[in-house]
């Protein structure tokens, strides 16, 4: 009995003497080969596998393996090679006693030894980089974007096989296994397959990317949708950024604006280049052929520091290098796309070949060249007809003479030239370094050379003759140069390195009336811009999981303008300036579903010995698996600055074709740099695959913004400061926006509606009070659907209606008779200092009580109503394909206004037709665009 006690006794000492350690014993074979494969599952059940699987003799103490997860994939290897691989990179390692039993202890190393990956991600048919694509390490719990090269790194990764799942739209998710080693550096090359799209999705917000809110705070465009949008070619590149939310296109004048800003308050950028973009003339030209350009991304409210200075936002255009596999099937090849449409031809070709040392290079070459003096559509040659008239009160507020009123034909028939070149080239130096280059040059005019009547002539002229005289003519060009180096340094450094050019010119032939052969007035509106700069930047990935971005950026920006006719004397200014910008942004993950983004940058303006600063700052989180599905947020903002302004000074020429004078400046010593602060929300919910919705709300608030100062009495002298014609202003932006998108079948139908405010405050101008700003739409409905109801045929439906817009009339009506004099007494004096006739001030002073001009918030412009379709069939063969497309733009023919202007009425001027009241022109309406109709044709081989 005692014997039996005594051996009971032991047996429960050695359990609880091995109750901390796990052991499972068994009859082992230590030399039999096994497989395992475990990616980031804790180590306790890593090690409860290899017991399993081997029937090993193991024990552990829980609280040294607690905490640590193992990755190990491994084949044909005997228990101790599947042992040691379990244990890589947690900190422990194994000894075997004498007994055979196998006990964990920890690694006389230390801690354990972590390895590194870098990779780039390409195109598979063009080897290309695709940049900001989305990688994810699911076994790590860590996921980032790709540079603007494709390139991307994971520091600090515990040794093993990880699963990496790489997307971005546009083209097939792909999922493999990287191996990282203890200590070392893996690089790996990822290749995505593009994925056809016959119906290119209209905007990319994250939609289909992971995590959602990566691309929240800006909105995307892809080639296929730039290329493909409504109204033909010519304009679409405008067009698609018109569709985005919070981003409006003025159908008049083309012009952007993004969230209640105006047109000069955004940069344009192209490969990273400024991009000075002209006036453009209605909606169906556009800056550009879209057939060269892959994305554009516009960021909004909220961007971060090292985009830039810019107190509305920037748009960035890339110019599209990939190349389709050759017929062969070897990556790389050639391709031709022409296209001839109403308004343009249109020709692109791309091609791709490897070097004997093994460099891949890529090569782009497009052009479009206008084809209106050949074939003009009769709709938009009717447009502009109706634009080539003389506008007689403006006739009569700036003629010497007694000009009565007068309906006058139009004179002279009006053209519109239009041609541009693209050249970009990529050379994949080794799997980690690029060197890139691109061109851009463009050249439009438009006008009417109206009269050959002499201009010195000293005779009395007729109403007609003075009209005749009236001569308005603009030409431009604009481009850019840029090239590019990037290369990833080490396992913690991406780098890159470019440098740039821009440049602009303006020529505008204006002859008034009142032009001699010695006057001023008879001088032609120039102006000539450029902007040369250089930026060096880096990329830190840190192994405590920051991520520092950085860069240094050196800037100088010159011009040389003078815009004549539009005040008592012409304006004229030249500078030239310099500025040093640097920035720095840390990057840092929060838990599991979000980041935070701090960063500042810094400006020093040469001509003001200043230095200004931009904090910034946005988080971002990404929620799976809710009650309501996927669900994304975004909130940014903070404090910009600009540097470089735009300006559109009005036009007092009687014609309508160009409202305005464009031209751009860097702030000289005598004024500040205009100022803002952001605040932006976006929510982005997934409930399926099906459905997505939409919101978005922002403010912003104009400390200090730059106008034009009409009542300025500047001198011709160049060295004019800018303080003697420009006028600061203040005052704020406010918005919201939804949408929502259904998929149905290959197609999808959406629908958007936009809510905005935009006030500013103006000093000396509408008795200071704030007034809404001329290009704000209050109230913006879209709906639209792509759908394919046969295959190989797309159809895309698009309606928007527009409610509210202010501002009705010409706004050259609010600058030179009411918007920066606001005194009807001062109205008078200045016109009669301007020579103009009693009666001529008498008929213009009628004109500005009855309809009161200085009160533009009350000049509401009826609703824009306008629905659009095209359609397209495309013949697919093997090595080529054709595209036929129909495109019907404002299908119901509605006479949508771009604004009023004053026009004679015979019988009612003077017979009491206004109001009861004579001598008052009625209001007419300058329309915009009639229906159009216009078929294209698309070759590509």
């Amino acid at each position: 009995m005692h014997m039996a006690f005594r051996s009971v006794f032991l047996g429960l000492f050695f359990l609880l003497a091995l109750a901390p350690w796990r052991g499972l014993v068994s009859a082992q074979d230590t030399t039999a080969s096994h497989a395992i494969a475990v990616r980031g599952v804790p180590l306790q059940e890593a090690l409860q596998i290899v017991v399993d699987v081997t029937r090993a003799d193991l024990a552990w103490d829980p609280l040294l393996v607690s905490g640590k997860r193992s990755f190990c994939v491994i084949e044909d290897a005997p228990f101790e090679s599947l042992l040691a691989c379990v244990l890589t990179g947690t900190g422990l390692d194994f000894v075997r006693r004498s007994t055979g039993l196998y006990v964990l202890e920890v690694a006389s190393q230390g801690p354990p030894v972590y390895g590194n990956l870098r990779g780039i991600v390409l195109d598979a048919d063009s080897e290309q980089p695709i940049p900001n694509a989305h990688i994810y390490l699911a076994d790590a719990g860590r996921g980032d974007v790709a540079n603007h090269e494709g390139m991307f790194i994971f520091p600090r990764l515990l040794p093993g096989i990880y699963s990496m799942r790489v997307s971005h739209m546009g083209y097939r998710h792909e999922t493999l296994d990287v191996s990282v080693t203890a200590g070392g550096i893996s690089s790996t090359e990822v290749i995505l397959e593009s994925e056809s799209y016959l119906i290119a999705p209209i905007i990319i917000d994250g939609l289909a990317s992971t995590p959602s809110s990566s691309m929240m705070g800006s909105a995307v465009a892809n080639q296929e949708k730039i290329a493909s949008d409504l109204s033909g070619s010519s304009a679409s590149v405008l067009q698609t950024l018109a569709a985005m939310p919070g981003v409006r296109v003025n159908d008049a004048t083309s012009d952007i604006h993004i969230q209640g800003g105006e047109a000069g308050e955004h940069q344009f950028r192209l490969d990273g280049a400024t991009l000075f973009i002209p006036m453009n003339v209605a909606t169906f030209v556009g800056p550009f052929s879209p057939f060269a350009l892959g994305r554009i991304t516009v960021h909004k409210a909220g961007f971060g520091a090292a985009l830039g200075s810019q107190i509305s936002g920037i748009i960035e255009a890339e110019h599209d290098l990939r190349v389709p596999s050759a017929p062969d099937g070897v990556r790389g090849g050639s391709q031709f796309t022409a296209q001839i449409d109403p308004l343009s031809t249109n020709a692109r070709y791309s091609h791709s070949f490897r070097t004997r040392a093994g460099r891949h290079v890529t090569l782009l070459g497009a052009g479009r060249a206008g084809m209106w003096q050949l074939v003009s559509p009769p709709s938009l040659a009717g447009l502009l007809d109706s634009w080539n008239v003389v506008d007689t009160f403006l006739l009569s507020a700036f003629a010497e003479r007694n000009t009565p009123f007068a309906n006058l034909p139009p004179e002279g028939n009006p053209t519109l030239a239009f041609a541009d070149i693209h050249m970009a080239g990529r050379i994949r130096l080794s799997s980690l370094r690029t060197l890139g280059a691109s061109l851009y040059w463009g050249r439009s005019s438009i006008g009417n050379a109206l009269s050959d009547i002499d201009l010195t002539q000293d005779d009395p002229l007729s109403l007609p003759e003075q009209a005749a005289r009236f001569k308005d003519l603009y030409a431009w060009q604009n481009g850019m140069l840029q090239a590019r180096y990037d290369i990833v340094r080490s396992a913690h450094v991406l780098s890159h390195a470019q440098v740039r050019g821009s440049f602009y010119r303006l020529d505008h032939d204006f002859r008034s009336p009142a032009a001699s052969a010695t006057a001023t007035d008879n001088a032609d509106d120039g102006n000539s811009v450029y902007e040369l700069s250089a930026v060096v930047g880096a990329d830190y990935f840190s192994d405590s999981g920051h991520r520092l971005e950085t860069g240094i950026e050196w800037a100088l920006t010159g011009t040389d303008f003078i815009v004549a006719g539009t005040q008592n004397l012409p304006l004229r200014h030249a500078s030239t300036g310099m500025r040093l910008a640097t920035f720095i942004t840390d990057i840092v993950q929060i838990g599991e579903n979000g980041s935070l983004e701090a960063g500042t940058r810094f400006t020093w303006l040469h001509s003001r010995r200043s230095l200004y600063a931009e904090p910034r700052l946005s988080t971002r989180f990404d929620f799976t698996g809710t009650p309501i599905g996927g669900v994304s947020f975004f909130v940014g903002g903070g404090l910009y600055r600009q540097f470089v302004n735009q300006f559109d000074v009005s036009s007092r020429s009687p014609r309508s074709f160009v409202s305005s004078t464009r031209f751009w400046m860097q702030n000289d010593a005598s004024v500040t740099p205009p100022k803002a602060a952001h605040v932006a929300a976006e929510v982005l919910v997934l409930p399926n695959g099906l459905w997505s919705l939409s919101g978005e709300i922002y403010y912003k608030r104009h400390y200090h913004i730059l106008g034009i100062d009409y009542s300025a009495d500047p001198g011709v002298s160049a060295d004019l400061q800018q303080s003697g014609f420009l006028a600061a202003s203040k005052g704020t932006s406010r918005g919201l926006g939804f949408g929502v998108k259904r998929q149905i079948g290959p197609g999808n139908v959406h629908a958007g509606v936009d809510l905005s405010q935009a006030e500013r405050t103006i000093a000396g101008q509408f008795g200071n009070a704030a007034v809404t700003v001329p290009w704000n739409e209050p109230i913006r409905l879209e709906l639209g659907a792509d759908l394919v109801p046969l295959p190989n045929t797309v159809v895309a439906i698009r309606w928007k209606t527009v409610l509210d817009r202010a501002w009705g009339f010409r706004k050259s009506y609010y600058d030179f008779l009411s918007a920066y004099l606001n005194d009807l007494d001062a109205i008078v004096s200045d016109m009669r200092a301007n020579g103009v006739s009693e009666d001529a001030i008498r008929r213009v002073e009628r004109q500005i009580v009855h309809y009161d001009l200085t009160r533009p918030n009350h000049h509401v412009l009826p609703a824009l109503h306008q629905l659009d379709i095209s359609a397209a069939y495309t013949f697919k063969q093997q090595d080529w394909a054709l595209q036929l497309r129909l495109d019907v733009m404002n299908v119901l023919d509605r006479e949508n206004a771009a604004e009023w202007q004053f026009r004679l009425d015979e019988d009612r001027y003077f017979n009491g037709g206004v109001n009861g009241l004579t001598g008052l022109l009625d209001r007419s309406d300058r329309p915009l665009l009639p229906r159009v109709v216009a078929m294209a044709a698309r070759v590509t081989w």
